[in-house]
Order: C-alpha cells, then sequence, then structure tokens
C-alpha cells in the first residue's frame, strides 16, 4: 500500500471513530433522558473516560505512524486496538437499546454476549504493540514465540468463553445464545486457563520491551524510556483486571483493563512528540489537522442541518435542501480552515520545517530567472554541506557545475511526475528526512529548471571541447599528410629530378636509358605512395561503389581477417564517410591493440538510422578515453549519432547509429 494511500485510510478510520464517539455520547444522553441510563456504564460513569481517551489516543498514534511509515505494523496495532476498544462501547449500546421498549434494535443476546468478551482482543494487541516497538520486528524468535502464543490463547480464549456457560453480570437479563451444554463447563474452565495464559504473554511483553531497552542505546534508548516507565505497573494492571473478573467488581475489571490499553498509547504519544519515537513527529500537525478539520466540518454541517430544520420547524422544511446547504458550506470553509490550521499547528510542532519552508517559497517567489537553488535550500534548513546532484547521461550524479557528486549518508530524492530530477544530500541533524521531502516537493520545479540548464550547459561545453578536438585531430591530420608527402612522394620526385639532371650533364646515350629506367619506376612508386596517400583521405572504392566497396577494399588490405556484412545501399556522401572512416578506425585498432583474430562488420539500414557494429575476438581492455575512440566518439556526435563501446576479455564490441534522410 502506498504512503498516500494508508495516510488516507488510516485518517478516515480516525474520522469514523470520532463520529461513532459523538453518536453513542448522544445514545447514552438518550437513555438516560427516559430514566434507563442503568441499563450500561455510560458517558457519566467515570470508568468510562478511559476508555474514550483510550480510543482517541490509540487512534491518533496509529494514525502518526501509518502515514510516516505503512509498512511499520505498530501503526496498525494501535488502530486496531482503538477500533476493538469503541467496538465494546458499540455493543454495549446495542445491547441497551434492544432491551429498551421491547427490542428497539434485534440480536441483544448476541450484543450482550459478545460486549462481554470484548476485552479479549486488547490483551494480544497490547503485546504485539510492546515487542514490535520501535523496530517493527521481534528481538529475537524467543519474543517472537511469545507474540505468537498470545494470538493463538487469545483466540481459543474468545472461542471457549463464547461456548462457555459463564454469566453475564455485566447484562442484566441476557442469554448466551452461542452456550453448547455438552461443552461445559469444560469449555469455561479452558477459556479461563487461557485468559490466564493471554495475560502471562501480556507481562513477558513488557520484559521484552525492557530487553529491548537494555541493549539499545542513543536515541533508540531515549525514545522507549517512557514506554519502559509504562511497563512497570503492568502486572498490577493484569492481576487488578483478573481480580475484578473473579470477584465480579465492574469497576475493578474495566479500570485495570482501561489502565494498560490507555497508559501504553499515551506514552507512546508522548514518545512520539518529545522523542521522535517511529520518526513521525513531523506528521503530528499534518494528522492533527486533518483530524480537527474533520471534527469542524462535521460540526458546520450538523449545526447547519440542525438550524435549518429548527428556522423551518412546522413549516415542512425540505431535508434535502438542509443537507445541500450544509454540505455547500462545510466544502467552502475546508480549504481556507485546513490552511489556517496547518499553518498553526506547524508552528507548534514543527517549528523548523515551518521556518524552512518559508524561507524556500519566499526565494522561490522571487520573480527572475536563475535563482540557485542550492544556496537557497542550504539557507532554508542551516545547512552548508547540503548538496544537490542531478542524473547524468553516464549513471553518475552530478552537481550543477558538472562535477561528480558522491553518495550520501542522508539524501532524498526529488520527483517530477515519475521522473527523478535531483537528489538533495543533507545533514540529518539539522533537518529531518520528512521536511526534506516536504521541502524537495516545494522545490522540484525549480530543481528540474536547474537540471534542464545544468544538461544544457553540459552539451554546450561538451560540443566545444568535441569542437576543439576535432579541430585538433584535423591539424594533427594535416601535419601527418604533410610529413607523409615531405617524406614519400616529394623525397622519391625529388630523387627522380636530380638523376634525370644528372644523366642530362653526362649526356651519355647508355647513362639517359638507365636514368630514364630508374625514372620511371621511381614515378611509379611516387603515384602508388600518392595513391594510398589519396585513399586514406577520401577512398576511392568509396566515392565509385559506396560502403560496401569501400569495405571489401579495407578487408582485403588488413592483416587480420574481416568479414564484412554489409546490407547497405548509397547514402548521403558525407554520413558514407563518417561510417567509413569510424569502422577503419575500429579494424585498424583491433589490428594494433586487440591481437584479434577474427573481426566482424557489419552495416545496415534500420529505418531512418545507419546502424554499424564492428566485433573483433581480441583480449579487449579497450580504452575509451584514448585519442583515437574520442576522436571516433567525436565524428559520429557531430553528426548527431551516438556509439557505445564495450570491451573485456572476450573481445571488443563498438556499436552506433547515426540518422540518415534515405
Amino acid at each position: 500500500m502506498t504512503t498516500s494511500r494508508a495516510a488516507l485510510l488510516s485518517r478516515s478510520v480516525l474520522a469514523f471513530e470520532l463520529v461513532t464517539i459523538g453518536l453513542l455520547v448522544m445514545a447514552d444522553r438518550r437513555l438516560i433522558a427516559t430514566g434507563r441510563g442503568d441499563i450500561i456504564t455510560n458517558v457519566q460513569d467515570p470508568e468510562v473516560w478511559p476508555l474514550i481517551v483510550a480510543i482517541l489516543v490509540s487512534a491518533g498514534v496509529g494514525c502518526v505512524v501509518v502515514a510516516r511509515q505503512p509498512g511499520q505494523p505498530v501503526g496498525w496495532l494501535f488502530l486496531a486496538l482503538s477500533l476493538t476498544v469503541l467496538a465494546s462501547g458499540v455493543l454495549d449500546e446495542w445491547y441497551a437499546f434492544s432491551s429498551v421498549g421491547a427490542g428497539t434494535l434485534p440480536g441483544g443476546d448476541v450484543a450482550a454476549t459478545l460486549g462481554d468478551r470484548s476485552f479479549i482482543p486488547w490483551f494480544p494487541l497490547v503485546t504485539l504493540i510492546l515487542l514490535l516497538t520501535p523496530t517493527g520486528g521481534y528481538l529475537s524468535s524467543r519474543w517472537r514465540r511469545v507474540g505468537r502464543v498470545s494470538v493463538a490463547a487469545s483466540c481459543l480464549a474468545g472461542a471457549f468463553s463464547l461456548v462457555g456457560d459463564g454469566p453475564l453480570e455485566s447484562y442484566p437479563g441476557a442469554q448466551n445464545p452461542f452456550t453448547v451444554g455438552a461443552l461445559n463447563p469444560a469449555a469455561r474452565v479452558a477459556g479461563g486457563m487461557l485468559l490466564l495464559v493471554v495475560g502471562v504473554c501480556l507481562v513477558l511483553s513488557g520484559a521484552g520491551l525492557v530487553a529491548r531497552f537494555r541493549h539499545a542505546e542513543g536515541d533508540e534508548r531515549r525514545q522507549l524510556l517512557w514506554l519502559v516507565l509504562a511497563v512497570v505497573p503492568l502486572p498490577a494492571f493484569v492481576v487488578a483486571t483478573f481480580a475484578g473478573a473473579y470477584l465480579d467488581v465492574e469497576w475493578l475489571t474495566v479500570g485495570a483493563a482501561a489502565g494498560f490499553v490507555t497508559v501504553i498509547p499515551i506514552v507512546a504519544g508522548l514518545s512520539v512528540l518529545r522523542y521522535r519515537l517511529y520518526d513521525v513527529e513531523r506528521v503530528v500537525a499534518t494528522t492533527l489537522t486533518y483530524s480537527l478539520l474533520t471534527s469542524v466540518l462535521v460540526a458546520v454541517y450538523a449545526g447547519l442541518v440542525w438550524g435549518g430544520a429548527q428556522l423551518g420547524r412546522g413549516r415542512a422544511p425540505s431535508p434535502v435542501a438542509a443537507a445541500t446547504v450544509g454540505a455547500v458550506s462545510a466544502a467552502l470553509v475546508a480549504a481556507p480552515l485546513r490552511r489556517a490550521l496547518q499553518d498553526r499547528l506547524d508552528r507548534r510542532f514543527d517549528r523548523r520545517g515551518y521556518d524552512a519552508r518559508r524561507v524556500l517559497g519566499a526565494g522561490l517567489a522571487v520573480d527572475r530567472a536563475g535563482v540557485d537553488i542550492e544556496a537557497l535550500l542550504r539557507s532554508a534548513i542551516g545547512d552548508r554541506e547540503l548538496t544537490v546532484a542531478f542524473p547524468g547521461t553516464d549513471d553518475v550524479w552530478r552537481s550543477t557545475a558538472g562535477a561528480p557528486v558522491p553518495r550520501s549518508a542522508a539524501e532524498v530524492d526529488v520527483t517530477r511526475g515519475d521522473r527523478v530530477v535531483a537528489r538533495i544530500a543533507y545533514d540529518p541533524e539539522r533537518a529531518s528526512e520528512a521536511t526534506m521531502r516536504r521541502l524537495a516537493a516545494l522545490a522540484a520545479v525549480e530543481l528540474d529548471n536547474t537540471r534542464l540548464r545544468s544538461d544544457l550547459a553540459a552539451k554546450v561545453a561538451e560540443v566545444e571541447e568535441s569542437r576543439l578536438r576535432i579541430a585538433r585531430a584535423q591539424r594533427d591530420e594535416r601535419r601527418r599528410i604533410e610529413r607523409d608527402l615531405h617524406d614519400g612522394a616529394q623525397q622519391a620526385l625529388l630523387a627522380l629530378a636530380y638523376r634525370l639532371q644528372a644523366a642530362g650533364l653526362d649526356g651519355g646515350p647508355e647513362r639517359m636509358h638507365d636514368a630514364l629506367q630508374a625514372g620511371a619506376a621511381d614515378a611509379v612508386a611516387a603515384a602508388r605512395e600518392l595513391r594510398a596517400l589519396a585513399n586514406g583521405l577520401h577512398p576511392q572504392a568509396l566515392a565509385e561503389g559506396g560502403l560496401p566497396a569501400a569495405l571489401d577494399d579495407l578487408a582485403r588490405g588488413s592483416s587480420v581477417p574481416v568479414e564484412v556484412n554489409a546490407a547497405v545501399g548509397r547514402v548521403e556522401p558525407g554520413l558514407e564517410f563518417t561510417t567509413w572512416l569510424v569502422i577503419a578506425e575500429a579494424v585498424v585498432n583491433a589490428q594494433k591493440h586487440a591481437a584479434a583474430d577474427l573481426i566482424t562488420v557489419d552495416v545496415r539500414l534500420d529505418q531512418d538510422q545507419l546502424r554499424f557494429r564492428v566485433v573483433d575476438d581480441g583480449c579487449g581492455g579497450a580504452d575509451t578515453t584514448s585519442t583515437g575512440l574520442r576522436g571516433l566518439f567525436d565524428r559520429v556526435e557531430a553528426a548527431r549519432g551516438k556509439v557505445v563501446v564495450r570491451s573485456d576479455r572476450d573481445g571488443t564490441v563498438i556499436e552506433g547509429s547515426i540518422p540518415c534522410a534515405s
């Protein structure tokens, strides 16, 4: 279950309980007004108020824990505890109204029987809360067995007590419709023994919390301190509960049972507020906001409907009209009331987060481009070490300046839609994770804009670097050509000229003949060198036959066998030349450095992409930062394409694609 859905469900439970308690109070007042307030324990009796406190505090703590940590079972256990205590009151009212006026409601005996046993689930729920606080897991397998025994024994105790023949002392005149005579008195005795086991498990769970406290350190030890103090009187509560039930002293039974179901949630709530138990203190304000908002809206709706009914008394007012006016009025005041409540409660319960959001909001409200969001976040929480990182194309997170940013122990992802647009690393001593997530949500748009600006700046810088590398490579290539011409063909032609000049000066026919033959050979050699040099610049085969012919020519001149698969026709000449240069560079690298036995070249057209792949079976280890491969990347990127290099001990694979219009 997602966090938002869990929070909505828990708040709905709290709202339901508030409304139900209100209805139960109204029902009690009606019973008292009719003179039948003595049928059950009503709101005027002092032993009822601890149970109401237990319901509200358990539900409140449960809402807070669930809203922060939906996977934490303790939050759901607190909600379940509040519901089971509330169920006791509902069953009591059900029995009371079934006994008034010859049975206003059916099933009075069933309600009385279930109400008489409704306290049984309190024991295993409190037991599990104590065993699982604060981590959501058991301290060891031994304590896990205590939890399982408590649940199993309480289920069996409930079943045996239902079919038992025990009296329903709190419900005069009620009879247990589930009693099975053939199983009694064994069922009654077995149910009582199992309840003792459940009580022992509750006491043991307190011992488990003490054991966890003894092993805890630092914050966790402080978080558990108040709970440990609360379980000190737990054995006395359990003994008093059973003593009251045995002696048929209702106030002792109810008071003692209410003791442990009230004290445990209260101290848990205090630990939440004071020592960040379950790390949820930041959502207390939100939970209280929605709780108060629900109560006020219900009051507004009910008041308007009631007022309309009173004003229209004797004039047959329309219930639909009154309900519509109430609903519209509640809807109109909901948004401003929520903002006002949230603002006031944030100041009280989350002052640091409230101030941080104000600083951030004021900074983002300034109408100027290029807000330094990292500096603004640092100022908001007072953390000079806070850093903002953005996802890079190479799976490396980078700062706004493009420098790699290492991972941090405390960081939150900033999402916009389904995308993670940034990551904020912060000092957990200065801000909680919940506060940082709220700040991240406020700054998400500006962080996304900053990421786009950073990406654009990085692209521009990359293009500038690529242009410089291409210019440098062109300069180096020109120097190489000059050197090759000077040391090769130029020297051969100069030698030919000197030889012919010397022969002309000598003038002898035989010498002239020899000079002409040697000159012809030198001229052929020089022409061959010039042809090879021209082929290196732009192969004639590429101009005449396209990529398949040029690649076949490359394969024939290779010292390593090259297998060519070129399923491509003629494309734009510049694209052909770029692709040939990349493949030729890859083949030359495989020949020189990979000690390969076979090189495979594949070229094909795929819709509007010219795709190429060069694979060798050499030793791998290609250095992607080398001048040759870097120049290869630059050429492809200049043509708006991309290249991927994978190199391991099984060989090297260079594959890429370049968009084409053919």
